[in-house]
């Protein structure tokens, strides 16, 4: 009896090995879903201000962005996206002698929300969120006469510290075995005003944006 339950403990034993070593050899299925991976974005930035009440023509001026990318879920159709950016905004001014461009640069940190659409590899995002940013420093660059009424005013104004506003965009994002790689397209409205109404004169103020770039991560979730 003893000689028969050693066996049967032994073959048990034998049989869970065994199972275990054949689990170990199937890989566990990996879902696309699961993201928690940081990389690194680089892009295009078409902005402009709305500046009222308008002493001139206002065109928008392309400059570019860079930074770092977060992007976790673990949700089939939800995730999170932060980065954290160098970032530009700049536009021209037309007059009828001359221009003024104003150039910005901020560092700014937008946090969206991925709607994750799309089976498997390929997926299709919508993206909502809001970013807020700080101003680094300024350029401005003026070939306007000093005779112009509005040179003095141009050359005085002095921008808000701070932006914040909405972000709303797209994006296409695959999923490969060397890291996830995305197309990054997103409008941003500023809702701060980013003169001062009553050392400028204005009572509108707010910058916007198209922003279109390239985005790659290194997934380290694998299971």
């Amino acid at each position: 009896m003893k000689r028969n339950r050693t066996i049967n403990i032994l073959a048990f034993f034998m049989m869970v090995l065994v199972v275990q070593a054949q689990e170990l050899k199937v890989p566990k299925p990996y879902h696309f879903y699961n993201y928690n991976s940081l990389g690194l974005r680089m892009g295009a930035v078409y902005s402009t201000i709305s500046l009222q009440p308008s002493v001139s023509d206002i065109t928008p001026e392309t400059s570019y962005s860079a930074g770092l990318v977060y992007i976790f879920s673990n949700k089939k159709y939800v995730g999170l996206q932060i980065e954290l950016l160098y970032s530009q905004r700049k536009w021209k001014e037309t007059f009828v002698d001359g221009t003024a461009t104003t150039d910005l640069k901020f560092l700014e940190i937008p946090l969206m929300t991925n709607i994750n659409l799309g089976n498997e590899r390929l997926k299709y995002i919508i993206n909502l969120g809001t970013y807020v940013s700080f101003k680094l420093d300024k350029s401005l660059k003026m070939n306007i006469p000093y005779e112009n009424p509005y040179f003095q005013s141009i050359k005085d104004r002095q921008e808000r510290n701070s932006d914040f506003g909405l972000l709303v965009g797209g994006a296409i994002r695959y999923i490969s075995h060397v890291g996830i790689f995305q197309l990054d397209a997103r409008y941003a409205y500023g809702f701060q005003k980013i003169y001062n109404e009553e050392a400028t004169g204005l009572k509108f103020s707010n910058m916007s944006g198209i922003n279109l770039a390239l985005i790659y991560t290194i997934n380290f979730s694998k299971k």
